[in-house]
């Protein structure tokens, strides 16, 4: 089994792109820098940050801060809990704090002045809603947001929005728009902490302060917009440099649903107002490039020996995969290389182990989105049912292998799956139907007809690929692989328990406003990966319960906030379902959804056999 948490054990050759990122921010003329290190969920931002994280301490080339941002996602006043928890682990660093006692009781000093300052900025109740846009206009040299307390201001002054906004008029146009006394007090305030904090970096003589932050985008909207306004406004001085680890598009649409109103009013102006915005914070976006076929069998290999392997031989191997990465780029690191470094003290079976998996490391990499963490839950997996089939006596390679395949099959096709367990479970011996397409995968003969929806080259593949299914037990196989068959479909163990949280959010909300509350705010903002993982997770409720109204539901909400794919995923799931099913009480947002899509041929030819729900939907 392989743990699922970020390391700094690297296995994916990332330790380039960290190198990278440590040249960048440690060059003393960048500072100061914010950088965006991008990358979709399990691509391993949080591992690259650890590895970076200690190439830096070992390097003693600066100050080094992690900070989790979902640490505080349950303070209301995110903003301030961030700049008080990278304070306060300045003030606990060893490194930066002086060991001589004069100098020591200066900087105790000014660090107490410092959390004064927060405390008194907490009582002024620093929000969006108060100085922010004036503060960072005058510590940034323009704007670098637009929040709602400026809508009116902005609407009456569309004509000439862009001069307003420019660099020499923005400081004016904010004071002028927010100028109320408490206004100016928090205005006074950013300016007094800025000038301390820089005067504290200046004084520690470190020259160089790097702060990770990791899970951004594990944050409510609102507190993602307070994070990176805390940086920026408050902490933002020389000799520092911030590392963002986030998904883009969360952090992009946060911004978005956010100030949707704002970014409506000014788009005949600035069109593209929500990128400009995140482009204010980020000056160095980085995003981490998708595994390649290569990288995935390099990946599984190196994982199989860390599973395999004793400590000493792993540490041969993952050191000599170090060495080989950094000058091969774009090479795999495989079974030769492995026996060149451990010669014959190499494990009984590891190398068939190995060899069988490369084979399908390109089916692998695309089944799972080319991510290596859920390519480690999908082993995990497959070692769980390893070990079910040994507790039923069955340990020959064969059939652990012809288990992989069957999963390749569950992860990827799942239709093919469910009827490849019927047959199974309908004949005694190896079904007819099974030796029929293992044939036509092996060229012995062209008639398909009555299987085609197995001619995809990939699932053939898997077929053609020795053992052959027909030459193993496959009730036991099926009977490992019973979770899914029963209570979950298409992999949904290989969703992260994040997008299960908020899925459960959503299906158990207690009233139709509050589900369109949360599809609006929280559902809208996620990447294409976690909607896809959403809508796999509605699709397998409706197909366990074609009567279930909360997920029909939460998807007439998806559909009218205009989610993404929402709409062809209704369309698919209902065709693969008994409408007849669909309880006729949900009429009224059927037809909500016909009339948005002008009474879509598709949908009415798919709902039309539910009588009871097309007279609810015609008023009858």
């Amino acid at each position: 089994m392989w743990s699922d948490k970020e390391t700094s054990e690297d296995l994916l050759g990332y330790t380039v792109h960290s190198s990278l990122l440590k040249s960048v921010i440690t060059n003393e003329k960048n500072l100061p820098i914010t950088v965006g290190l991008y990358g979709d969920w399990g691509l391993g931002k949080s591992s690259i940050l650890k590895i970076l994280e200690k190439q830096l301490e070992e390097d003693g080339d600066a100050v080094v801060v992690y900070f989790d941002g979902w640490t505080f996602e349950d303070f209301d006043d995110a903003k301030m809990a961030l700049i008080q928890g990278i304070v306060d682990a300045l003030e606990k660093n060893q490194k930066f704090i002086p060991k001589a006692e004069t100098t020591l009781q200066k900087f105790k000093d000014q660090f107490s002045k410092l959390k004064n300052s927060i405390n008194w900025m907490r009582l002024l109740k620093f929000s969006v809603k108060g100085i922010v846009p004036v503060a960072t206009a005058a510590v940034t040299g323009g704007v670098s947001m637009i929040i709602p307390t400026l809508l009116s201001a902005i609407k009456e002054n569309r004509d000439d929005l862009s001069n307003i906004l420019s660099e020499e008029n923005a400081e004016n146009f904010l004071r002028e728009t927010l100028c109320s006394e408490d206004e100016e007090k928090k205005y006074t305030a950013v300016r007094e902490f800025r000038k301390d904090f820089e005067k504290l970096i200046e004084d520690s003589k470190q020259g160089k302060i790097v702060v990770l932050i990791d899970d951004l985008d594990r944050c409510l909207p609102r507190h993602i917009i307070d994070n990176l306004e805390a940086i920026k406004l408050f902490l933002n001085v020389p000799g520092t440099a911030f590392v963002i680890a986030a998904d883009k598009y969360i952090v992009s649409n946060a911004i978005k649903s956010e100030y949707k109103e704002i970014i409506e009013a000014a788009s005949e102006d600035r069109p593209n107002l929500g990128d400009s915005y995140m482009e204010k914070f980020i000056q160095l976006p980085y995003t981490i490039p998708t595994l390649s076929p290569k990288e995935v069998e390099t990946y599984v290999t190196l994982l199989f020996c860390q599973s395999i392997l004793n400590k000493e031989s792993f540490d041969k191997v993952r050191n000599d995969f170090t060495e080989f990465v950094s000058i091969n780029k774009f090479d795999r690191y495989g079974w030769t290389n492995i026996q060149t470094i451990l010669k014959d003290n190499l494990p009984e079976n590891m190398g068939e182990t190995i060899g069988f998996f490369s084979l399908f490391s390109r089916i692998i990499g695309n089944s799972l989105r080319w991510n290596p963490r859920l390519i480690k839950r999908f082993l995990n997996a497959y070692e769980i049912r390893v070990r079910l089939l040994e507790q039923s006596g069955i340990n020959d390679s064969k059939s652990k292998f012809a288990l992989l395949k069957l999963m390749l099959i569950e992860q990827k096709f799942i239709d093919q799956f469910k009827q490849l367990n019927t047959w199974v479970m309908s004949s005694i011996d190896s079904p007819k139907e099974l030796i029929d397409i293992e044939k036509y995968a092996n060229a012995e003969t062209n008639d398909i007809a009555d299987y085609k929806d197995w001619n995809s080259p990939d699932l053939l593949q898997i077929v053609r690929t020795e053992p052959k299914f027909s030459s193993v037990n496959m009730r036991e196989l099926f009977w490992v692989s019973r979770d899914n068959i029963i209570d979950e479909m298409s992999g949904m163990s290989l969703i992260s328990s994040r997008v299960k949280a908020l899925f459960n959010k959503a299906y158990n909300a207690t009233t139709d406003p509050i589900c369109k509350e949360y599809c609006e705010k929280e559902l809208s903002i996620l990447s294409v990966v976690d909607l896809h993982d959403i809508f796999d997770l509605l699709d397998a409720k409706i197909l366990l319960n074609p009567k279930d109204k909360k997920a029909y539901t939460i998807y007439y909400f998806c559909i009218m906030s205009e989610i993404p794919n929402a709409y062809n995923r209704l369309l698919s799931i209902l065709s693969r379902i008994d409408v007849s099913s669909i309880p006729f009480s949900l009429g009224n947002k059927f037809k909500e959804i016909l009339l948005k899509f002008a009474y879509d041929k598709k949908l009415q030819e798919l709902i039309s056999k539910n009588k009871p729900l097309m007279n609810s939907i015609n008023g009858k």
